[in-house]
């Protein structure tokens, strides 16, 4: 029976995406990887396989164990993971969003972020990367504001036989943007160069599939995408 590793409960069946029929023909075509969109909310509590998956690379990869007394800094932070990361006790945890939508959220814009160097031993930016005007400069604010030896999880779409990311010169329509980059508010679609865009900042680090960080849990069984890998970067 499957098993919700947030709300740690049984469920009978993943629920699927309300839209997953409406999905971008182009996006199956090139086989993009990012939700399982039929195998999507936990009829328990709500979360979606990206929630879940995340938690499982979290907690299996020993970060999750490394949360308390730590400083993290978690990007667009998912309902239904904030709890479990601030039941952990970091010394300091902040939530932000370009956007905030609650007064426990900072507006954090994290191309030019306002903390000091040396601010943070983890950052979470979970889907967040496609949404962003410049990964680069994003990724330098995430290399600036880690401390030596800190973390970046940077789970994002993309599509592993794409050599570089789809992208283009000026604004585009919504329609055009759900066609070519499988959302309206997406203003990219990653390749296999999602790595070197990380790394352009000094930051080390891969994809690591989750058949090599996950290899006793079975994807369908915690329902998550089996070839969605582990975005996880160190600063050296």
């Amino acid at each position: 029976m499957p098993f919700c590793a947030l709300c740690e409960t049984q469920v009978d069946a993943w629920l699927p995406h309300p839209h997953a029929d409406a999905r971008s023909p182009l996006m199956v075509m090139m086989g993009t990887v990012g939700s399982d969109l039929q195998h999507y909310l936990c009829p328990h509590c709500g979360c979606n396989d990206r929630d879940r998956h995340l938690w499982l690379y979290l907690t299996v990869s020993g970060l999750a164990d490394r949360m308390k007394g730590a400083r993290i800094l978690h990007i667009a932070p998912e309902a239904k993971v904030a709890p479990l990361i601030a039941a952990r006790h970091p010394a300091e945890y902040i939530r932000g969003d370009l956007f905030p939508t609650s007064p426990e959220f900072l507006r954090v814009d994290c191309e030019r972020m306002e903390f000091p160097d040396d601010s943070f031993d983890l950052i979470i930016c979970n889907h967040v990367l496609e949404h962003v005007s410049d990964p680069e400069a994003a990724s330098r604010e995430f290399h600036r504001t880690l401390v030596p030896d800190g973390y970046l999880v940077a789970q994002t779409p993309y599509v592993p036989t794409l050599k570089f990311r789809l992208e283009f010169i000026g604004g585009i329509s919504p329609e055009q943007a759900r066609f070519f980059y499988g959302q309206e508010d997406h203003v990219r679609l990653f390749g296999r160069d999602v790595a070197d865009c990380i790394r352009s900042s000094g930051l080390e680090g891969n994809l690591f599939p989750h058949e090599h960080v996950l290899p006793q849990h079975d994807a369908a069984h915690y329902g998550c995408n089996p070839l969605e890998p582990f975005f996880l970067f160190t600063k050296k």
